[in-house]
């Protein structure tokens, strides 16, 4: 019989599980269609898949006080409120994160089953949600990538 996982674990495994749907999604298109804006969208694919891991980040490092991992300029370039218009060297920044997709995963994980994300101050997303702690904001970036996700996949039917 197979152990059930908790919900922690269950977290982090779904979160690995969207990002290989989200390198699902992109696999096989050109440079020119992860850059191009569909009409009726405010960014790009290579935007949302960017931005996806600098928001885990962010949510979970910075909201609990640590100091980020992902270079300053890339954060700038990726976290809310930016778009499309602020990306500077997009094969650069597509070939950082996709080589860190998974690893900044891993990052969060360690860091969490270590007790380094316990001290979190709380934030209120522009979702609705308010997060109080370290668990909330994991189940949170959950929501927030298969968001993205959806966002690629109806990107990539207009391209």
């Amino acid at each position: 019989m197979i152990k059930p996982l908790n919900n922690m674990e269950l977290q982090f495994r779904n979160n690995r599980i969207t990002r290989e749907r989200i390198l699902g999604a992109i696999e096989g298109l050109s440079f020119g269609q992860l850059t191009k804006s569909p009409e009726g969208f405010n960014n790009n694919m290579l935007w949302n898949f960017c931005h996806i891991a600098v928001t885990q980040h962010l949510l979970c490092f910075k909201l609990a006080g640590k100091d980020p991992v992902i270079p300053v300029t890339l954060i700038d370039t990726y976290r809310k409120g930016s778009g499309s218009a602020d990306i500077k060297n997009p094969k650069e920044d597509f070939e950082y994160f996709k080589a860190n997709y998974y690893k900044l995963i891993d990052l969060t994980e360690e860091n969490y089953n270590a007790g380094k994300l316990n001290e979190f101050y709380e934030y209120p997303t522009s979702y609705g949600v308010v997060l109080g702690n370290i668990e909330e904001a994991i189940n949170f970036n959950n929501i927030h990538e298969a968001l993205h996700l959806g966002y690629i996949m109806a990107m990539k039917k207009l391209i």
